[in-house]
Parts: C-alpha cells; sequence; structure tokens
C-alpha cells in the first residue's frame, strides 16, 4: 500500500522591517552577556598556592622549640654565639635575632649556660599570646 501526501510549504522571514511597530525587538546594549558565567575562575591564584606550599621551611623552623638541643656557647668580646643539635642530629649556629622553631620563635637573649626563645603561641580561642622557652647547657654534655 502506497499513500501519497500532499504537502504545503510555510515559509518564515527573519526580515524585521515587515514586523509589526508594536513588536518586541531585543537591544543587548547596556545589558550583560547571559552566557558569561557569574563567577571568574583565577588560574594564577592556585599556581601561587601550589607553589608556596611545596617550599619546605628552614631547618631551624621545621622542629619545636624544645626538640633542640643546645650543644655550646661561644663568647667573644663582641659576638654571642650558641650551637643547638636538631632531632635529626645537624648543628647549626644561632644568634640573638634567629628564627627558631615551628611557632614563630625568636631567640632574644644568649647567656652563658642558656638560650632564651620567645615563641607567639595561638591558643584554641585563637588569641595569640608569648612564651618563653629556655634551652639549658647540659653539663658533661647531658651525662650524669
Amino acid at each position: 500500500m502506497l499513500f501519497l501526501f500532499s504537502v504545503t510549504a510555510v515559509v518564515l522571514s527573519a526580515d524585521t522591517e515587515e514586523a509589526a511597530p508594536d513588536a518586541y525587538r531585543y537591544d543587548p546594549e547596556g545589558k550583560p552577556d547571559p552566557f558569561k558565567p557569574f563567577i571568574e575562575i583565577v588560574e594564577e591564584r592556585k599556581e601561587v598556592a601550589k607553589t608556596v606550599e611545596t617550599v619546605p621551611p628552614p631547618p631551624l623552623q621545621r622542629f619545636a622549640v624544645g626538640e633542640f638541643r643546645l650543644t655550646g656557647i661561644v663568647w667573644t668580646t663582641d659576638k654571642k654565639i650558641a650551637i643547638v643539635e636538631t632531632p635529626e642530629r645537624k648543628k647549626y649556629t644561632i644568634r640573638r635575632g634567629t628564627p627558631l622553631g615551628v611557632n614563630g620563635g625568636r631567640v632574644v637573649k644568649i647567656g652563658p649556660d642558656s638560650v632564651v626563645v620567645l615563641e607567639k603561641i595561638k591558643d584554641f580561642s585563637g588569641n595569640i599570646h608569648t612564651e618563653q622557652v629556655i634551652l639549658a647547657l647540659k653539663k658533661n654534655g647531658g651525662n650524669p
């Protein structure tokens, strides 16, 4: 069986000049682009954050101040230098003002048998207070 139908074509015109004068015409000037996202993604900030995270802290700022062992103090007429040992058994010289510890501590005083470090510690409520940590020189290398 074969069915035949007659089809009439409807032609739509895109010509706007023939539109009625009361018809609405979209004018994009002064309006936001509906296809532009509301949030702008910035890739540069993510890359900067990654490079900051991958840089390890200096050796004297990797450990808590209490983990350092004071092994020696050298006094001259114009300099006071202390020698500390890390838990990794590496030795470093420190002076007054040297950053020390994970809590942003600074060496404030080097005495004849001790080093005083001032740390800024943040408590559970978010308040920051300073705390003095004293590294003492052990007699006879720490042996009784």
